[in-house]
């Protein structure tokens, strides 16, 4: 029996890192610049449990700078406190209501509807173009 758990737990071990490895080539050869936000993973750690450490993030973030470095693919990490959810990406005005994460889709002032995650990704790319 244990040696059954043991085999098992390998398996989605390899089976995570093979899909870590395919899609750092994937995206470092697609992509000349990465844009990614520098997440507290210790802090959401202690927030989510378990739940954090089961994606690998960290180690995939390793292995994507790994990439990276080999195909010339340039990363750049944003600051963890820039507030990229609650920007809208269309005027920049900051909407602070949506530090609440249960919000998960906002209408600006200007009129633009934002779905969270779209609108996050959007300024964090917006954001790691000005550094270059």
């Amino acid at each position: 029996m244990k040696n059954d758990l043991c085999r098992l737990y390998k398996k989605t071990a390899n089976q995570r890192n093979d899909f870590h490895w395919n899609l750092a080539n994937k995206l470092c050869g697609e992509y000349a610049v990465i844009c990614i936000e520098d997440l507290n993973l210790k802090g959401m750690q202690k927030l989510y449990g378990r739940k954090i450490s089961d994606l690998g993030f960290a180690e995939f973030l390793q292995k994507l700078e790994y990439v990276a470095h080999k195909t010339g693919t340039t990363i750049i990490k944003i600051d963890r406190f820039f507030p990229s959810s609650q920007l809208c990406s269309c005027c920049g005005q900051q909407n602070h209501q949506m530090k609440d994460l249960r919000i998960r889709k906002w209408q600006c002032s200007c009129g633009a509807v934002h779905q969270r995650d779209k609108n996050a990704a959007i300024n964090i790319l917006n954001e790691g173009l000005k550094y270059l």
